[in-house]
């Protein structure tokens, strides 16, 4: 029988030892996080090779499916109106490491929401995480300054308490470049959110900066951190903006007067549907920017779609050569400065849209690869930050999977008293439902 670990905290917290709990242990000085286990060997960059096998792409095609799908879920479940950008990516690789410390039903259908299956994520995993990492500097006559960079980071935080496999941290490791800490949610909780936060930040270089608040039943939590920044041009001088402002329509009907940023002329021409025009702009280090923007009758809700999206992807030619007239186009966008931002428990979505639903159930989850603990998912926290100005492109994503202890009912030693009624004594009589009928006191017998 598995009961709420709320009850469970309060005897914790005066010192009730309850074994396989999460809040099993005397509190640390200071609560500060300690490294478990981490990967030991040097993060090779892809080959060549890794690149075109055709296990790596099969992989990157189930990431590209999920990510596609779940921007529309999130699309189609934000009602806030304002900018929004979600890092699928982020999302896929957490849940890719639940995977790993699951068993039993959990395993399967996380693995079916990420569409691929245990030995292949095991083995291929590490090749889409090497594929992302990335840095860019300039030459070294030019300073050798950092100008781009991709930064990936996986962890597991697990309470003091919670006996963890090492088994399985061993694999986070070797297979996903898991980091494993330990920290005191139970008893320093406030010390463990500042840790949680502080290597947030670090990992996201500021651009995600706040309180996680994972509560203090947390048995452990699972973390991705993605990191992107990227210049318009090598010495990372500005874009241009248009000379006239120009009218942007908004979502809500508003017409916003705009100089818009001038993107540099890339071989092609806009594709055009019925229903939408597309271009792209790119980076200096060619991550693409790429824009739908709806016809007359479309709005982008209704465009951000899995199929639009994945038809804008799949598209490489744009047609940039007319052999017929001798002609070679070049197109650039202008397109403004944004910011786009999420913070959301995307639990309903992953549940509604991909079929999680024993990951959150107290009572049938399974994550017992990781610890014989009884644990559930209580929450996907996805939280993200874009920017995109005159001087490039920023933008962080933190995606982490909270899972509670449901702590299993303590053993009891049956003992047995008696209670002498052997003086005056104090009777009170009540009803079935408490209530006093009859109270008083009995001096003689």
């Amino acid at each position: 029988m598995k009961r709420s670990f709320l009850a469970l905290s309060a005897a914790c917290l005066a010192g009730m030892l309850l074994g396989a709990s999460a809040c099993g242990v005397s509190p640390t000085a200071g609560g500060k996080a300690e490294k478990l286990a981490s990967y030991k060997g040097k993060i090779a960059p892809l080959s060549h090779e890794e690149r075109l096998s055709e296990e790596f792409n099969s992989l990157i095609e189930s990431a590209e499916g999920f990510a596609a799908t779940f921007t529309e879920a999130a699309s189609a479940a934000y009602t806030q109106g304002g900018n929004f950008a979600v890092s699928p990516l982020s999302v896929y690789m957490a849940l890719s490491l639940a995977a790993e410390c699951a068993q039993g039903e959990t395993k399967e259908e996380l693995l079916a929401a990420l569409s691929t299956d245990e030995g292949s994520l095991r083995r291929d995993y590490s090749a889409l995480y090497r594929s992302l990492e990335a840095e860019y500097r300039t030459d070294e006559d030019e300073g050798n300054k950092l100008i781009g960079c991709v930064d990936l980071s996986n962890s597991v935080w697990v309470d003091k308490a919670v006996p963890a496999k090492q088994e399985c941290l061993d694999s986070l490791a070797n297979n996903f470049y898991c980091t494993s800490y330990s920290a005191d949610f139970c008893f320093d909780n406030e010390a463990a959110n500042k840790a949680v936060r502080a290597f947030v930040k670090e990992q996201t270089r500021g651009l995600i900066d706040k309180d996680l608040a994972l509560s203090d039943k947390t048995a452990f939590a699972l973390i991705n951190t993605l990191y992107l920044k990227d210049v318009w041009n090598t010495f990372g001088s500005d874009l241009g903006f248009t000379k006239d402002a120009r009218a942007f329509y908004n979502a809500d009907g508003t017409v916003t007067q705009e100089n818009l940023l001038m993107g540099q002329y890339i071989q092609g021409r806009a594709v055009e549907t019925d229903r939408y025009t597309h271009f792209r702009a790119s980076t200096e280090n060619g991550y693409k920017l790429k824009f739908i923007v709806p016809k007359e009758g479309y709005t982008a809700k209704e465009l951000c779609t899995a199929e639009v999206l994945a038809e804008v992807n799949a598209i490489s030619n744009y047609n940039g050569i007319d052999e017929a007239q001798k002609i070679c186009y070049h197109t650039r966008c202008l397109f403004p400065e944004f910011i786009a931002e999420y913070d959301e428990d995307v639990r309903s979505i992953l549940s509604e849209t991909f079929g999680i639903e024993v990951l959150f159930d107290p009572a049938t989850c399974d994550l017992t690869a990781l610890t014989d603990v009884a644990a559930y998912c209580s929450g996907v926290r996805h939280v993200t930050d874009l920017h995109v100005d005159k001087t490039g492109v920023e933008g962080a994503a933190v995606t982490i999977l909270s899972c509670d202890a449901t702590a299993p009912e303590p053993v009891y030693t049956d003992v047995y008293e008696d209670f002498p009624v052997d003086r005056a004594f104090v009777f009170i009589l009540t009803d079935p439902y408490g209530t006093t009928l009859f109270s008083g006191i009995v001096n003689k017998i």
